[in-house]
């Protein structure tokens, strides 16, 4: 098993770095390792994927059970979409993992674990007036989703845009007439927006 791990820790450095297309011959040369033994454990390029996957999966599911720590159901919503932002920055292959796997081993994808826990928190906080009536628990999934595509935006950007966007988001989820904090820094200028837009995305 712990050769298993060396892979998956390795790969998911390399991929980040170089795309999902280095070859497991490469891996093996690496680590330092016997191809025949990378083949044991990941036969092809798409079983590694899938370990991958499996592998950030339990990720997703150990913060979500952190949620359940956060007593109040709006700041546990705010927590949820906090987490997306902050996983995507510390994982940013998984999305591209995901879509391989989706393709390849589409029965392995499955809804995360943190789903009870966030879909209860967002009855909740509708519940106390703390969101909007008509707030559904996939709103808040998709809305978070958009914010953690701002993780592909480079620096000094990216610490400009993700605090004001996540501001506009929190405020979206509001009940009408609730008081609207004002926005954190500075907007980017029309120029640095106009070259985010031309710009390539960051990472594979």
């Amino acid at each position: 098993m712990a050769n298993r791990e060396r892979i998956l820790e390795y790969a998911e450095r390399v991929f980040a770095l170089e795309g999902l297309e280095v070859s497991l011959h490469r891996l093996a040369e690496d680590l330092s390792m016997g191809i025949g033994t990378v083949y044991r454990h990941f036969p092809t390029r798409e079983d590694l994927l899938l370990g991958l996957y499996h592998r950030f999966q339990e990720r997703v599911d150990e913060a979500g059970e952190a949620l359940a720590d956060v007593a109040d159901p709006y700041e546990r919503v705010v927590a949820f979409i906090d987490q997306v932002v902050q996983f995507s920055l510390d994982v940013p292959i998984a999305r591209a993992v995901g879509v391989r796997v989706q393709r390849v081993f589409p029965e392995q994808v499955r809804v995360s674990a943190s789903v009870p826990a966030i879909t209860g928190a967002v009855e909740a906080a509708k519940a106390a007036g703390q969101i909007r009536e008509d707030v559904d628990v996939t709103d808040v999934a998709a809305l978070a989703g958009m914010l953690a595509d701002l993780v592909w935006v480079r620096d000094p950007q990216r610490s400009v845009l993700i605090p004001r966007v996540r501001a506009l988001v929190l405020d979206a989820l509001r009940p009408q007439g609730a008081p609207r904090p004002a926005l954190p820094a500075a907007p980017v200028s029309v120029e640095e927006l106009t070259q985010l837009a031309h710009r390539n995305r960051m990472g594979p």
